[in-house]
């Protein structure tokens, strides 16, 4: 939301300042100029992994400049993002597209700009136990 002054025309020495249309509404990255969006950082994934035959879940994405425009990448694909009331980021994985133990790489983007990356591993079913022993530390 823009606020300018009905009153007073806008001139030298007058300013236009841009603010959340609310307290409670998150930033955008709509509101700033190309070469102003900061490059997001991630700290952490919840779950950081999953072992193979498990139902679907959604995955969470902590970290830092994650607005309601940023996009999690998975294996390389862009993922429909969600911005939660806690900051954080989520997207659904879907269990049923992988069949083997592999090792993905999860990122998030804020336009062009990219964060540093984090792996993903799923498993293989009799490695289940050694997973649940790790995610439970």
């Amino acid at each position: 939301m823009s606020i300018k002054s009905i009153n007073e025309p806008l001139g030298p020495g007058r300013t236009t300042m841009v603010l959340p249309a609310s307290i409670n509404e998150p930033p955008s990255v709509d509101d700033l100029p190309p070469d102003a969006i900061p490059e997001p950082t991630i700290t952490s994934l919840s779950p950081d992994g999953a072992v193979l035959g498990e139902p679907s879940f959604t995955m969470f994405v902590s970290g830092a400049n994650l607005f309601a425009q940023s996009v999690i990448v998975f294996a390389g694909q862009d993922e429909p993002t969600t911005l939660n009331a806690d900051g954080t980021l989520s997207t659904g994985i879907n269990m049923d597209v992988w069949h083997g133990p592999d090792t993905v790489q999860v990122s998030v983007k804020n336009g062009s700009k990219s964060s540093n990356e984090l792996p993903f591993t799923f498993a293989e079913a009799a490695a289940r136990s050694a997973h649940k022993q790790r995610r439970e530390r």
